[in-house]
């Protein structure tokens, strides 16, 4: 359909959505919440959802959008994240980044790379709590919050049969639950769902969608908490939504999507749980006014008819002066445009979010040297995700400044090889690589450290040129610049070239490097210095990294460097499982035998 010949009414949108059709004999329940975003942006939208392996410009030639929407970040194992090349075709049409993930997730460095790949520089995310995860997105990260469809989370004139209904995960990431939930359980008779992982074929008998709300409707008392970061979850508007008396705990982000205690939901914790639901069920009436009012509350302002803020930016957009930029005052609220001098900005919400807390004490302590206390801060935060990788990063600096150089290359290997691997995103978190590549000069690697530099050539940030500076024993101000840094999702103490430099000698020295370290004593900032081997520098590569070297490069003589794997060829990076992951399948089998022969021979 051209252009000229399409219905006006609305605009087009290409949402460019992962596959979570495998959900469905999962965890059926992500599967409809991916629906139901196709659905609200079908409210503003003439919605085109894609989600297979595409080209952007076949795609904006065939449908001819005036807005496209990327989905990254996904953390579940049962949906695909699809391949989408020739991003920068088309650039007149606009595009923006939908981070679809916990504000904490550990693919966030996969979504700051795919923002940077596919040329996207505005972003929304479903997190009210995600612009104090990913603090370098701020001014350009608009929040898209949770919703519920009322066509499924409605009063349904149930009985009310079921004093309380337990729902959701109880484990690290829960503290308000793994409190409450208990104390609930051993005073009222309770209807409780199983804990079923999301990849779990269990996880298909959970209730979900219609079912789900009917329960919920029969239910006097459903309790619900998001998470240890505050956050405000699904949850908090299907149980309201219906028609339940929603129990939670008191947040930022709860109050600033209008609940509040005893009006229209009871906020309450592991030290009046009882006695607040005690009070409840013996005046059934105030009861059913909180449940009513929460009802309200839901049905006029978080449903998928209240999210307009994607369809707000396009028609802004559309209209922005020189000048003006786009703001959004309220994590629920609308988008406005303002001169450029103004002050107002994105007001996002300041909330208590546990591990920022224990990150933040921890990096006091760690820059005062207290290193043990500041290792128990981060291990604490693990506690609530144990995947958090800003804990594990900070513990890889607390390991080389304890001169455990072993210890933080494994942390931050780990790191890379979720982004890498997991994810499967184009080039890991800059400041891990970088690390990564001090790691290994700290282990006396230095050969292998200026391999590694510069196998992802587009990267680029600052900590990344110190350290490059470092390996390449050249002044700071020599290394190349980009036009725009990656963004990172950690946060280091500000310090200039000399003070940086000075704390990386002290590194290496502590790491047993110490001709490196006085090295770098004598340049500070370094200079043109004649390159100087470090006490146990290891020359020699083991045997496997010699072969790893070895089918890398034959792949690139080959001509098969599309199917190499876009990691370094080393064992620490499981190489040959990757390696042979790509080569399996029955179009690439051609490329393994061209391969057994160059390395082998020709069978007899």
């Amino acid at each position: 359909m051209h252009r000229q010949e399409r219905d006006y009414r609305k605009p087009r949108l290409v949402f460019f959505q992962w596959d979570h059709q495998p959900n469905a004999n999962a965890a059926g329940y992500l599967l409809l919440h991916m629906q139901q975003q196709a659905k609200c942006l079908g409210t503003h939208f003439d919605v085109v959802v894609v989600n297979h392996d595409c080209d952007y410009a076949e795609i904006c030639d065939r449908y001819e959008p005036d807005l496209t929407l990327f989905e990254s970040g996904y953390r579940s194992h049962g949906s695909c994240r699809i391949k989408i090349t020739n991003t920068r075709a088309h650039a007149e049409i606009p595009k923006l980044g939908l981070h679809n993930a916990d504000p904490w997730c550990d693919r966030r460095a996969g979504f700051l790379s795919d923002m940077q790949q596919w040329g996207i520089e505005t972003y929304f995310a479903i997190g009210t709590m995600t612009p104090k995860y990913m603090p370098e997105l701020k001014d350009n990260l608009f929040v898209w919050a949770n919703f519920i469809d009322p066509d499924v989370y409605r009063d349904y004139g149930q009985q009310k049969i079921i004093p309380v209904t337990l729902t959701g995960q109880v484990y690290g990431l829960y503290p308000w639950r793994q409190k409450v939930l208990p104390l609930i359980q051993d005073h009222y008779p309770c209807l409780v769902s199983p804990q079923h992982s999301y990849q779990s074929k269990l996880a298909a008998q959970l209730l979900s969608g219609e079912a789900y709300a009917r329960v919920l409707n029969a239910s006097f008392i459903v309790p619900t908490c998001g998470t240890q970061a505050g956050e405000v979850v699904r949850k908090h508007f299907e149980i309201p939504g219906a028609n339940a008396c929603l129990v939670t705990e008191r947040t930022a982000a709860v109050e600033a999507a209008g609940f509040v205690d005893m009006e229209n939901c009871v906020f309450a914790d592991d030290r009046d749980v009882v006695e607040r639901l005690e009070y409840l069920f013996a005046r059934p009436d105030e009861m059913q006014r909180i449940t009513a009012a929460g009802h309200e509350l839901v049905h006029s302002r978080h449903t998928l008819k209240h999210r307009p803020q994607i369809y707000q930016w396009f028609v802004l957009k559309k209209g922005l002066k020189p000048g003006e930029r786009i703001i959004q005052t309220r994590p629920f609220g609308d988008l406005s445009k303002v001169d450029s001098g103004s002050r107002r900005a994105n007001v996002h919400i300041v909330g208590k979010a546990s591990d920022r807390e224990l990150l933040r004490h921890g990096d006091m302590l760690l820059w005062q040297g207290r290193i043990e206390d500041a290792k128990h801060c981060y291990t604490r935060c693990q506690e609530y995700v144990s995947y958090l990788p800003e804990a594990k990063f900070r513990l890889a600096i607390c390991a080389l400044q304890e001169g455990n150089p072993d210890q933080a290359y494994t942390l931050l290997v780990d790191l890379v090889e979720i982004t890498m691997i997991d994810y499967g995103a184009a080039d890991p978190d800059p400041v891990e690589w970088a690390y990564l590549l001090l790691a290994l000069a700290c282990k006396g690697d230095l050969e292998q450290a200026r391999k590694l530099q510069d196998f992802y050539p587009a990267l680029s940030h600052g900590e990344l040129r110190r350290v490059r500076s470092v390996l390449k024993r050249t002044a700071l101000d020599e290394e190349p610049r980009h036009a725009q840094d990656r963004k990172s999702i950690h946060r280091l103490p500000e310090r200039n070239d000399t003070e940086w430099l000075a704390w990386c000698a002290d590194i290496l020295e502590r790491c047993r490097q110490p001709d490196l370290s006085a090295a770098l004593r004598i340049s500070a900032p370094a200079g043109h210095g004649r390159s100087t081997a470090s006490r146990g520098f290891r020359s020699d590569l083991d045997w496997r990294r010699r072969f790893y070297s070895f089918v890398d490069s034959m792949m690139t003589k080959l001509h098969l460097g599309k199917l190499k794997p876009n990691v370094p060829p080393l064992p620490e990076f499981r190489y040959l499982q990757q390696l042979t992951r790509g080569l399996v399948p029955q179009s690439h089998r051609t490329a393994l035998r061209r391969l057994k022969v160059a390395l082998f021979g020709s069978p007899p």
